[in-house]
């Protein structure tokens, strides 16, 4: 039988959270911004805009929305992403040379952001993060580092162990333990919820944006 590692230090001052979901967000962005791509001054940046049709959609106010907040409202998100393909087109621009299409995972309880990951954008990343929690080996089960930012996620004895922080500047933004099997029941139903909106959207608008971005 496989040695087993022993949990990390860190592990030890973990604080315990309870009811943890995991889940993907969609970015919604209130306007437009059709001006110069370089060179950009701030009143440029603050001014050439137009609005979005915003959907009504919980989160949607503080710029995202998650896949579970999407069932049945999936038309109001359609048609904030029609507003924005319709005003790019007005203007000649690229809507994707922005972050109207990107998405990321999230894990989060009852009212509070546990951690979202803002060096990933697309879906095919969410799905590496996501399906890593799948396999319930024990050690580590997913671990990501970037610019000023780093997660590192464990199981040990039926338990998720989580730090997130900065290693850079040594700032610990998170450090936190749950329990694993909740976690790993929702992952299944959150890959399919999110792949059958993706492909709701996709037949609406022609085209998908969200799995991988911009072709090379």
């Amino acid at each position: 039988m496989p040695d087993v590692p022993d949990p990390p230090d860190w592990a030890a001052r973990a604080e315990p959270v309870d009811d943890v979901r995991i889940d993907v967000a969609f970015i919604v962005e209130p306007s437009f911004y059709y001006g110069p791509s370089s060179q950009i001054s701030p009143e440029q940046w603050e001014t050439l805009r137009e609005p979005l049709y915003m959907p009504e959609i919980p989160g949607a106010a503080q710029g995202f929305v998650l896949s579970a907040d999407c069932t049945g409202r999936e038309d109001a998100l359609c048609r904030h992403y029609r507003d924005l393909l319709a005003k790019a087109a007005r203007h000649g621009k690229d809507p994707a040379d922005g972050t109207h299409f990107w998405s990321r995972p999230v894990v989060h309880a009852p009212g509070r952001l546990l951690v979202e990951f803002p060096w990933h954008d697309r879906f095919s990343d969410a799905r590496a993060f996501l399906e890593s929690l799948a396999p319930g080996t024990p050690g580590e089960v997913f671990s990501d580092y970037e610019q000023g930012w780093y997660l590192d996620l464990r199981l040990h004895d039926g338990t998720l162990y989580l730090r997130n922080d900065d290693p850079d500047e040594g700032t610990i933004f998170h450090n936190l333990r749950f329990a694993y099997a909740p976690v790993r029941a929702q992952v299944d139903g959150v890959l399919a919820r999110v792949e059958a909106l993706i492909a709701r959207l996709t037949d609406a608008l022609g085209r998908d944006h969200w799995t991988h971005g911009q072709p090379d």
